[in-house]
């Protein structure tokens, strides 16, 4: 298991021929993506005086809400940013409290896979 923490934010193009490589050498690439914008959000709004809900543009950041924009032919084509990513496995944290259960989960379910390999 090669466990890879991060926004999620990178270039997919660049990052797909070293996930396949690492598929083809037996490794296995889990990206965690810590995508916990709206949980400090609502931790900023009090202090400021605003409103504990998170605002649009807060809520925008989100990597579920992230698209990507491609031009194929003059045309333009606006797609999720999930939508082709180059992990085959993938978790999205977006309560950071609940990480080390999500790590533990994952590394369990990983062991319970190569048991019956």
């Amino acid at each position: 298991v090669m466990l890879i923490i991060s926004d999620g934010r990178f270039n997919k193009a660049k990052v797909r021929p070293w996930v396949q490589t690492a598929i083809a050498r037996q490794q296995l690439p889990l990206l965690v993506i810590v995508d916990s914008t709206a949980e400090a959000a609502a931790a900023v709004g009090p202090s400021g005086g605003g409103s504990a809900a998170p605002s649009k543009s807060s809520k925008s950041r989100s990597v579920f809400d992230v698209k990507q924009v491609s031009y194929e032919g003059g045309k333009c084509t606006v797609t999720p940013y999930l939508q082709d990513f180059p992990f085959p496995y993938y978790v999205v944290v977006q309560d950071l409290q609940a990480l080390p259960s999500i790590l533990s989960d994952v590394l369990k379910q990983w062991f319970e896979l190569m048991a019956n390999a």
